[in-house]
């Protein structure tokens, strides 16, 4: 395997447990044990930025609790379905299906479809249903409406007792705005959110993450010749603080080095793969280009102004801060 390949695989395997996926992870997969052992069903949601890190947090939830055989028969305690955009009511049961990797007969009625849906996941002892894209049921052209939505995920939370996880960019809420009944059933939502780049424990992190992939590089051979802190500043003024983004920049800069022997990597390499994805923060602050504006030209303004870009993109407010980096 060439050095290049190695550096690939490493950027692209590497899932980074930085402090605001944990504050997520661990009750989550607290919820999960609690399912697995009988505990009372649980409907949660988790909203959060496209790019964000959800995906991130759903398959290590998933890694987690593999799917096994317990004396020749199947064990999915977990399952993950994607929902399918747009959505009708029989395509939510029949993607639970899918998701088991089930066949999916086309030509039989919601509920029917439904039964069967619910047969299939007893007899697979699944506990947990965990829903990936789930605002794709409030988006334009969803042919369900809200509130019927909503008592679907109700339904299914109270089949055997089974705990649902929800996960959307933030207009999921209103699936719950929509029904009271699912609302008071849930428990208070969770926000899965960029780094902010006005708290200094947020940009200590946000450092950390930059700083792993940095040393995956250096480790195979292509070092990143550029200031460790002018990089993690660059690079928050491409993301905004988001984490899916910086991954997403990190295997970019991987792949250009695929037919490149090891080498230290430039600015201009770094500029190169900024441009060739779709950066997260500030049009009025790029990224990357420039060399000479590294570390003390990126103002606290820019680096405010890209998390703001983020957050007005996904119609989240941006939050208050008081006493030392505190926010409300």
């Amino acid at each position: 395997m060439t050095p290049a390949k190695q550096l690939r695989i490493a950027i692209e395997t590497c899932e980074l447990p930085h402090p605001l996926f944990l504050e997520h992870f661990k009750p989550l997969r607290q919820r999960i044990e609690d399912a697995i052992d009988g505990g009372a069903s649980r409907i949660e949601r988790v909203m959060g930025p496209s790019r964000v890190g959800k995906s991130m947090l759903i398959n290590a939830l998933r890694r987690a609790f593999p799917e096994s055989k317990v004396d020749g028969r199947r064990n999915v305690p977990v399952l993950v379905v994607p929902v399918p955009t747009p959505v009708s009511p029989l395509q939510l049961p029949s993607s639970v299906l899918a998701a088991l990797g089930l066949p999916v007969q086309r030509s039989i009625t919601t509920g029917a479809m439904r039964g069967r849906m619910l047969d299939q996941l007893k007899l697979a002892n699944n506990r947990v249903v965990m829903f990936e894209e789930a605002s794709h049921l409030v988006e334009p052209g969803a042919r369900m409406p809200p509130r019927g939505a909503g008592d679907w995920f109700k339904e299914l939370a109270d089949s055997d007792n089974r705990t649902v996880f929800m996960f959307g960019v933030p207009r999921l809420e209103r699936l719950f705005e929509c029904n009271e009944q699912l609302r008071t059933r849930a428990s208070a939502r969770r926000l899965l959110m960029p780094y902010d780049s006005r708290i200094p424990d947020n940009m200590k992190a946000f450092h950390t993450c930059v700083a792993t992939y940095a040393s995956l590089f250096g480790e195979s051979g292509y070092p990143i010749d550029v200031p460790a802190a002018g990089l993690t500043l660059q690079c928050y003024l491409l993301t905004g603080g988001l984490i899916g983004v910086l991954s997403r920049f990190m295997q970019e800069l991987a792949s250009q080095m695929a037919y490149e022997s090891p080498r230290p990597l430039t600015f201009a390499d770094c500029q190169a793969a900024a441009n060739a994805i779709e950066a997260a923060g500030s049009r009025q602050f790029p990224a990357f280009e420039n060399r000479e504006v590294m570390v003390t030209e990126v103002a606290p303004a820019a680096l405010h102004q890209a998390f703001v870009q983020v957050m007005n993109d996904n119609d989240l407010a941006v939050p208050i801060l008081h006493g030392a980096g505190g926010v409300r």
